[in-house]
């Protein structure tokens, strides 16, 4: 029988290496910001319009369609829709191509539509001069799998780009993506973008990577988004049409843009004495797709810097090439003792290696690659089989001075964006609004981030904190007694660190194989208030060897200590 209470508040030291040894879980939660508690996490709110397809009727006599169910938002003008139909659609109309919705009354489905969100802004709509035949249909133009984020540090504007190669854009301090329109659309993975103005003061120019060349656009102004001016296949790439490989792209701190392309690393540098102008050759030298070559069979997969080289990881062969950006060759390549090289992270010029389909990840300063944490198996792979790729990696950022990444895991649930601090502390930082899915791609300057993912995309821009008990955290699992001598604990009482309103549910079981339930008491679920600290309730537990507690939380909760009392 247990003679002591049994005290849980070591949250800080993240999740264990294994649920025997420490914290098995924490999902959609902060420990360092209120240090000795932990906190419910910032819930996420989505950048995209929600997936939308809809009837609609057209009135030629007012250009108003009727039936679209989203004009309930206030972010509705600007949309970018495709029509379809079952006969023949309103005269002025056409399928097959990019309209921007123009909201007429909030909330009664009324709308016109534009050739260019610039239109739809001034309220500029399309002439329609007849009904048409059959039942006519409008979707939104949805986004592929996010990819690549850039921002542009004057405006604070943030780019993506998705799988079906559609680059999308949100203004500093609006809510929705709008789709910046006209690149080209054929053979297309998204996998690169990159934003530069070079020493223009007029200009910024956002490069998109197709598979086989490169689309740039001027996005230095409002007029510039709302009504774009693509030059597309601008440059010719080496990777083939079909090829998907990656193009990751980096804006270095010389100034020059490098980018992936096969088994080459590209250049976009500005002339010296030049301002830059994709329509002008004389106005950038160096732009090449072979400035670098690695071995034959290798595919270079991403970039990062580190000091005055530049380091390429490889897809083929399992190495990390250090180039200072000047000699014909790289120097000594870093081996990585695992199959694929996914992502570089230089955080403190230490730049973190994401590895392999095992959880693996490696650091190096550049001379050498040494393993630093593998993400738990019974975090990422809890059924009990081996697996080949129980992990797969997502985009990559910096917070907090940590390493922000997203992973895809085949346990259900744990899909998410994770934070790894430098010290090697591990937790589940959040998840997709859509539920737990992998962050594809990651843009983050501090706290408030973006994450993108399959067919949409977050930011966590407020401080709305996750609802529906979306917080969750998994006790050590603690042996409290033997098979001869089994403990009993009659109450538990919940401490927080500060008295506001939120809720919190615990449940436990008695090994890691066993589902969570209520206490034999009953279910123990607090609602808290401002008024209360502390808060308890009997739970009847008796004659159990092993222990564990599942902890759900919402609202502006933080909590410090559990105690099971005998």
């Amino acid at each position: 029988m247990a003679t002591q209470p049994l005290i849980i508040n070591n949250w800080n030291d993240a999740i264990a290496d294994s649920p025997h040894v420490g914290i098995g879980l924490i999902k959609n939660a902060e420990i360092s910001a209120f240090p000795g508690a932990i906190r419910t996490g910032r819930q996420p709110s989505t950048v995209f319009t929600t997936a939308t397809s809809t009837t609609f009727t057209a009135v030629a006599a007012t250009d108003v369609c009727t039936g679209a169910a989203f004009t309930g938002d206030a972010n509705t003008t600007g949309v970018a829709v495709v029509l379809t139909t079952t006969g023949t659609l309103p005269a002025g109309l056409s399928l097959a191509t990019t309209y921007f919705v123009i909201r007429v009354v909030q909330n009664d489905g009324t709308f016109k539509l534009a050739t260019s969100i610039a239109n739809a802004e001034a309220g500029t709509a399309i002439d329609i001069t007849g009904t048409g035949s059959g039942t006519h249909t409008i979707a939104t133009r949805d986004p592929g799998t996010i990819n690549h984020y850039v921002r542009d540090s004057r405006t604070g504007t943030i780019f993506c780009i998705d799988s079906n190669g559609r680059v999308w854009y949100q203004n500093s301090g609006s809510g929705t993506n709008r789709l910046l329109l006209g690149n080209t659309l054929t053979n297309v993975a998204g996998k690169g973008l990159a934003i530069s103005s070079f020493s223009s003061t007029t200009a910024t120019y956002l490069f998109a990577f197709r598979n086989a060349s490169v689309d740039v656009v001027d996005v230095f102004g409002t007029t510039q988004l709302e009504a774009p001016s693509w030059s597309n296949s601008w440059l010719a790439l080496n990777s083939g049409a079909g090829s998907g490989n990656s193009h990751h792209a980096i804006n270095a701190q010389d100034n020059i843009i490098y980018f992936c392309d096969d088994r080459y690393v590209g250049m976009i540098k500005e002339a010296s004495g030049s301002t830059f102008d994709p329509a002008t050759g004389s106005t950038y030298t160096g732009t090449t797709n072979n400035a670098l070559d690695l071995p034959v069979r290798e595919i270079a997969n991403w970039l990062e810097e580190i000091g005055a080289n530049l380091l390429i990881a490889g897809n083929t062969f399992d190495k990390v090439y250090p180039w200072d950006r000047i000699s014909d060759s790289f120097s000594l390549p870093l081996p990585v003792p695992e199959n694929v090289i996914d992502k570089l992270k230089n955080i403190g010029n230490i730049v973190y290696i994401l590895a392999g389909t095992v959880g693996n990840i490696y650091q190096t300063q550049g001379t050498y690659v040494r393993h630093f944490k593998k993400i738990p198996e019974y975090i990422s792979n809890n059924a009990g089989t081996i697996l080949s790729n129980p992990v797969t990696w997502g985009g990559i950022a910096q917070k907090d001075g940590g390493l922000l990444f997203g992973v895809g895991t085949q346990t259900s649930g744990n899909s998410g964006v994770y934070l790894l601090y430098p010290d090697g502390r591990l937790i589940m930082d959040n998840m997709p609004s859509t539920g737990s899915a992998r962050a594809t791609a990651l843009y983050a300057r501090n706290d408030l981030y973006s994450i993108g993912y399959a067919s949409g995309g977050d930011d966590f821009n407020s401080v709305a904190r996750y609802a529906a008990f979306e917080t969750v955290i998994h006790s050590q699992l603690y042996r409290v007694a033997t098979k001869t001598e089994k403990a009993t604990y009659s109450n538990l009482e919940m401490i927080i660190a500060k008295p506001v309103a939120g809720h919190v549910r615990i449940k436990y079981r008695t090994d890691i194989t066993a589902t969570f339930g209520d206490f034999p008491a009953g279910a123990v679920s607090f609602t808290t208030d401002t008024s209360n600290f502390s808060y308890e309730q009997d739970i009847g537990l008796i004659d159990v060897e092993n222990v564990q507690v599942q902890v759900e939380m919402d609202g502006n909760v933080e909590l410090m200590e559990i105690r099971l009392i005998p």
